[in-house]
């Protein structure tokens, strides 16, 4: 009973990250994705190292200008379904970047193959796979959907990339700084 309550005051406190991220964003403030994500990796690193998966990052100054919290939570959300929809054995690429004064962020996992045709449904609130296909049962389906809002938010371009041989590429590529 009390996992049941734990798992919706996540749920409620995800859905309100998302409400969040869709109404636009309250501040503006300079943030480097990549010192973000390695602060993330660092939380994370119990997991990865659980779970017995490979973690490659080529974290390069990504400078941005948005609220440090959701960019924070995207990069959360992002890792934590690489590393939750992974394989055994499998690995995790993170890459922060900057390409013609654009801020990039690319996490690449080696999951499950998964059909072209789900991943714009994957982006919706409450939407997963299954279990059948993803080998998971937890999460609650508001991991993409919340990047997504948070991305409309910072006024990136999101994409969403199902790999051949199984697993995601998502970037998230930000508008050029003021």
């Amino acid at each position: 009973m009390a996992d049941a309550v734990f798992n919706v005051a996540c749920a409620a406190t995800l859905t309100l990250g998302l409400a969040r991220g869709e109404h636009g964003l309250e501040r503006r403030l300079p943030v480097d994705l990549a010192a973000l994500t390695e602060d993330v990796l660092g939380e994370l690193a119990g997991e990865l190292g659980r779970r017995g998966l490979r973690l490659q990052t080529a974290l390069h100054p990504a400078h941005t200008q948005g609220d440090p919290q959701l960019l924070e939570r995207l990069v959360a959300n992002l890792i934590d379904n690489a590393i939750r929809h992974n394989v055994a054995g499998g690995g995790i690429d993170v890459t922060t970047t900057t390409t013609a004064g654009v801020a990039v962020l690319l996490v690449v996992n080696d999951g499950p193959a998964i059909p072209t045709d789900e991943l714009e449904r994957l982006q919706a609130p409450f939407e997963r796979l299954g279990a059948a296909r993803t080998g998971s049962g937890d999460g609650h389906g508001l991991g993409l959907s919340i990047v997504h809002a948070v991305v409309a938010a910072h006024g990136a371009q999101l994409t969403i990339g199902a790999r051949p041989e199984g697993g995601l590429a998502v970037e998230v590529r930000f508008a050029p700084r003021n």
